[in-house]
């Protein structure tokens, strides 16, 4: 049995769903035929199937207001990490500067052997910790008893809001000391086009769909301890759910642009498989509507192990350094959660 718990932005409700079936989904333009909780991978061609946890019970209660933080002992392997992703980045740099791709995201994984074997309770502990700390982000546990993923993310793909449809185009990072004064136009024009070209495609994609959309100024969005540039795009109610979940994913904010070529390069680039991060999860059509986010700031859970992943969106100007500390600042969403 799988137990699926989440609780939406800004919200102190937590759901919970037990699921003793799951479908995969071979498409998802198939998506929002059923009622689900969704679990799709970065890849829907690739090793981890795009699921579809069909709830047999399903129930609600309040996020605790006294919680027990434990401290999770650990080692990693972030020295080797280090010289393994300025390999990749170079390689990204030299297609960025070829012309071969405008935009590229590159990721890395930091591994993470714990003292003890978390248990099923542990893992549902570090679920109500994420929920304290990140007030303002989509938290999820996905417990398949064996093994279980963690999420607390800040990016919408595809939510009801307020009678209408909404997504984002969310990128670009600073810390919050950094960037959380400035206004937009402050930011760095790297910053700035690397946001744009994510608003600008997901703008071609709803308009192909034929698809009536209002998108708002570019503002700030905090998550956690960074903080992003973000342009909300609003839309009618859809029958079809399906076919703009398929048009959005990936979006430039994880993949890169032009979307199939960048998709090409990062499954030849990088060395590790992203399996479920950069993916989305989220209710479909259950008592709390569809509210589906990017899977960004997560950790994979198996016994003693944990594995964690963050990514940064690379042009042709990016720094390997600047770079690397970005993905260091991500990961930290994680861990901190299991200080």
């Amino acid at each position: 049995m799988t137990t699926i718990l989440y609780r939406l932005p800004e919200e102190k409700v937590v759901h919970e769903l037990h699921s003793t079936q799951v479908e995969q989904i071979p498409s998802l333009d198939l998506l929002g035929q059923r009622q689900g909780y969704a679990f799709v991978p970065f890849d829907v061609r690739g090793k981890s199937p795009a699921l579809l946890y069909l709830p047999d019970e399903e129930h609600a209660w309040m996020t605790p207001n006294r919680f027990s933080s434990r401290h999770v002992e650990y080692t990693s392997d972030e020295p080797r990490r280090r010289q393994l992703y300025s390999d990749e980045f170079a390689r990204c740099l030299e297609q960025l500067q070829s012309g071969a791709v405008d935009k590229i995201v590159l990721s890395r994984t930091l591994r993470l052997h714990m003292d003890d074997t978390l248990s099923v309770d542990d893992r549902r502990n570090l679920f109500i910790v994420a929920c304290h700390r990140y007030p303002h982000s989509y938290v999820a546990l996905i417990d398949d008893t064996d093994s279980a993923w963690l999420i607390a993310t800040p990016e919408v793909l595809l939510e009801e809001k307020e009678g209408s449809l909404r997504t984002m185009a969310l990128a670009a990072t600073m810390s919050i000391e950094e960037g959380a004064h400035l206004r937009p136009s402050q930011w760095s024009s790297k910053n700035r086009k690397e946001q744009q070209i994510v608003a600008e495609y997901i703008a071609s994609r709803l308009t192909a769909l034929g698809i009536d959309f209002a998108p708002s100024a570019v503002h700030t969005k905090i998550a956690g301890q960074l903080v992003h540039l973000c342009t909300d795009f609003s839309m009618n109610i859809d029958d079809n759910i399906g076919r703009i979940i398929a048009a959005l994913h990936p979006t430039p904010a994880v993949c890169g642009l032009p979307t199939e070529r960048a998709h090409r390069l990062i499954t030849e680039i990088e060395s590790h498989d992203r399996s479920y991060y950069a993916g989305f999860s989220g209710p479909i059509l259950l008592d709390t509507g569809t509210h589906l986010f990017v899977t960004l700031r997560c950790m994979h859970l198996e016994g003693a192990t944990a594995r964690l992943y963050a990514g940064g969106g690379l042009l042709a100007d990016s720094d390997v350094e600047s770079e690397w500390v970005e993905t260091q600042r991500k990961l930290k969403t994680m861990l901190n959660v299991l200080q």
